[in-house]
């Protein structure tokens, strides 16, 4: 079996709680026992899949699932004139080592834009580590700050971090 992308299905919760495992430090899958995560994830994964809410994409290998990336939909406030509006978040994206550099991420990206403009979200935003900016970019994903050069009307984003500090 050649490497494939495709929208995850329920019977995929089990790998995908192996992936989130994996993709995390040490530090941090030392505050849980790893049973007690799995146990989380698959529960948290059962009510998510298939909600209005979230969309899954995995990349596969013969050897299983070796990528995941999500797909939350975030609804909002109503505005006059139009019946619903939402924008998309990006997040978790994540492939296994041996797996990297072979186009998944590229190809797992493409399906949750495809699945965004499906659901007519307004725009994807993405937090991503440094190493995977130019996956982003590449994309067409925009800094804040091109954004805002791009267009000078458009109102700024601003984050406010509420672990360590702020307010």
């Amino acid at each position: 079996m050649q490497n494939t992308v495709r929208l995850a299905t329920r019977e995929d919760a089990t790998e995908l709680a192996l992936l989130r495992w994996e993709s995390r430090s040490d530090a941090e899958r030392g505050l849980e026992d790893q049973a007690r995560f799995l146990g989380r994830f698959h529960d948290w994964y059962q009510r998510t899949h298939g909600s209005p809410g979230w969309c899954t994409a995995v990349a596969q290998t013969h050897a299983g699932v070796c990528g995941c990336m999500y797909l939350q939909v975030v609804p909002t406030v109503p505005v006059p004139g139009m019946e619903a509006r939402a924008w998309g978040y990006i997040t978790h994206a994540f492939v296994r080592d041996r797996q990297r550099r072979a186009g998944l991420g590229t190809a797992m990206l493409a399906l949750l834009v495809a699945q965004g403009r499906l659901a007519g979200l307004t725009e994807l935003h993405v937090w991503p580590s440094h190493d995977a900016i130019s996956l982003y970019v590449r994309a067409g994903f925009m800094s804040p700050e091109a954004q805002r050069a791009f267009d000078p009307d458009e109102e700024p984003s601003y984050v406010l971090p509420l672990t360590g500090g702020g307010m």
